[in-house]
């Protein structure tokens, strides 16, 4: 991760270069537009993840994996929740080390925002951010699914103004449901 620090703070806080961090986030999102989205796979497990994960994959059309991952669910094909996505997308790799490891097996790319204390083992791309901030990760969702309909030419004016970074960071509302594959 040292080639996308900036500098580090007196206090000991290493800080990113905000230039590479969206050059990272445009080349994801070019390198996910080549692929249909029912064959994206986003995952988190961290509870300022989830519902920007859930946002992103209800505008894009992708599959999401909130909160618990099941075992097995990119390698054991007897399982009723199994997928077999191409490209996996996962939020931070120390949560989701399960979709990491089982979407190594199945030699599967992976996409991961890593802060700077995060192993970049099997890791295909990575996006630098700070992957544990309350804000950080729904604006790297929300720029990334800005950026991946606008790669698809899917994006219209109307929707990307409807886009607020509100809807990615808000609780859900009682009584809404998404999309979950368990």
């Amino acid at each position: 991760m040292e080639r996308f620090i900036y500098r580090m703070r007196p206090d000991g806080v290493y800080l990113f270069e905000a230039k590479k961090i969206l050059e990272r986030l445009n080349i994801a999102a070019r390198f996910m537009a080549l692929f249909e989205p029912q064959k994206i796979l986003v995952v988190s497990t961290h509870v300022y993840g989830i519902r920007a994960v859930q946002r992103f994959c209800e505008v894009t059309g992708c599959i999401p994996v909130a909160g618990k991952i099941p075992a097995g669910i990119l390698t054991n094909r007897t399982l009723k929740y199994y997928v077999e996505p191409e490209v996996v997308l996962v939020s931070d790799p120390r949560y989701d080390l399960q979709a990491v490891v089982e979407a190594s097996i199945a030699r599967k790319p992976v996409i991961a925002m890593c802060s700077t204390d995060n192993v970049c083992d099997d890791i295909d791309l990575i996006i630098p951010m700070n992957n544990r901030g309350r804000t950080s990760l729904p604006f790297a969702f929300w720029y990334l699914a800005r950026r991946y309909l606008i790669e698809r030419g899917e994006a219209t004016p109307e929707l990307l103004s409807s886009l607020t970074i509100e809807q990615f960071t808000a609780q859900p509302v009682p009584g809404e449901e998404y999309q979950q594959i368990i």
